[in-house]
């Protein structure tokens, strides 16, 4: 992965840190719109994958709409980790 795990967490605050920082087992993320949700998962997802504890193509990251999923994608990529699967449960259900 092109970036360092300091430079993926360098721009999170506290909480969204805590999130992206929990790498084993589930998060729950409850917080209002604006909040940084989206930022803070995407965020974990890049930081997993660069220090190796996930492997990039073993990610579905699920969404409600399909423009969610795409800018999941597009932050996704924007941090280096382009071939993450992100879908709406619809699609993934398919």
């Amino acid at each position: 992965m092109a970036q360092l795990a300091e430079e993926i967490l360098a721009a999170l605050d506290t909480e969204q840190r805590a999130v992206a920082t929990a790498v084993r087992g589930p998060v729950c993320v409850i917080a209002g719109a604006g909040t940084g949700k989206t930022r803070a998962i995407t965020h974990r997802l890049a930081y997993a994958v660069d220090i190796g504890v996930v492997d990039p193509q073993r990610i579905l990251a699920l969404t409600f709409t399909a423009r969610a999923a795409g800018e999941m994608r597009t932050r996704l990529r924007a941090l280096g980790v382009p071939s993450v699967a992100a879908r709406t449960f619809h699609a993934a259900a398919l």
